[in-house]
């Protein structure tokens, strides 16, 4: 009976030890695909890349070739000099243009003299003044949409001297002045549909 009775509680004692093993291993099998889990979800969070603002495209900006300040070397305008004659080619230098990077554009004139001859007399035409422009431009052609302000004027002089002087032109919000130009480095040419001719070379200005 003794016997029976340990070897009883043996048994007893060893299956409770199984039991005990069994649960062990159960609650460390289900534990650690939690803990799995749990890192992949925070390596799932820190690797989630991060959403960026989308940048408005900006316009592009004015040809740099052009901006800057430029003195013509050569011009040559027709001019309707006499109203009961047809236009007449005259030539002049020394026109002052300056382009900023803003589409504001200036020019002056600072006593530009056009001259040319009519039947064998000389002529002179004298501009004074300085105009204010809007502009812009392709690479091919450059666009005056207004004339926001000008002081600009005229005066014509043949062999019996000076014949009239223009009031001064003052701002144009209409002028849609398209003309087509060339420009590389430091020259500049520009050309007109009433046949206008100039070229152009950089000199120092704030913009030069």
């Amino acid at each position: 009976m003794g016997k029976t009775a340990t070897g009883t509680l043996f048994a007893v004692a060893v299956c409770a030890l199984l039991v005990a093993i069994a649960l062990t291993v159960t609650v460390l099998t289900d534990e650690r695909p939690e803990r799995a889990d749990a890192a992949v979800a925070v390596a799932a969070t820190r690797l989630s890349p991060t959403t960026r603002p989308v940048t408005a495209t900006r316009a592009a900006g004015p040809p740099l070739c052009l901006i800057g300040t430029w003195r013509s070397t050569d011009e040559v305008i027709m001019n309707k000099f006499y109203t009961d004659q047809p236009p007449i080619p005259l030539v002049a230098s020394g026109r002052i243009l300056e382009f900023r990077p803003d589409g504001t554009a200036t020019e002056r004139l600072d006593g530009l003299t056009y001259s040319g001859t009519f039947r064998g007399n000389q002529l002179r035409l004298v501009g004074t003044g300085v105009a204010e422009f809007t502009w812009h431009a392709t690479d091919r052609v450059i666009t005056y949409p207004a004339r926001t302000g000008s002081t600009v004027f005229w005066s014509f002089y043949d062999h019996r001297g000076l014949l009239s002087t223009t009031a001064p032109d003052g701002p144009n919000p209409t002028l849609n002045e398209d003309d087509p130009y060339t420009c590389q480095g430091n020259q500049f040419t520009e050309t007109g549909s009433t046949g206008y001719r100039g070229t152009f070379t950089r000199v120092a200005g704030a913009y030069g």
